[in-house]
């Protein structure tokens, strides 16, 4: 029987798995050029805040996982608000394995969610 500390460990590694992880960047600048402001992995169906900084352009792209669903693709949605609170969508982009970029022009995106849609 494996232990509790095996399962913890193995938990992560099977969501991993089956739920498609996007890699998020966001530029001070138009073009996704340097310098980043902020970077993070979010998971489908889970919702990260981040820095109340302003934006012109971000990046984003599928850097594991993928949708359980094959007729849908990770979509990241940008937020205005924390918690990814509904109603706040500033703009939401479907992604596949190519990091892609988007302009944003001066919008504070406070929090990243993903869904598979």
């Amino acid at each position: 029987m494996p232990s509790l500390l095996t399962l913890t460990f193995l938990l992560p590694l099977s969501l991993a798995a089956t739920t498609p992880i996007i890699s998020y960047a966001s530029y001070s600048t138009a073009n996704c050029t340097a310098p980043i402001i902020t970077t993070a992995n979010v998971a489908a169906l889970a919702c990260v805040n981040i820095e109340d900084i302003p934006i012109n352009s971000f990046s984003a792209y599928v850097s594991s996982g993928a949708c359980e669903d094959a007729t849908t693709s990770p979509l990241l949605s940008l937020y205005t608000e924390a918690g990814c609170v509904d109603g706040t969508v500033v703009e939401s982009v479907g992604l596949g394995a190519e990091t892609e970029c988007f302009q944003a022009q001066g919008v504070t995106v406070v929090s990243l969610g993903v869904e598979c849609a």
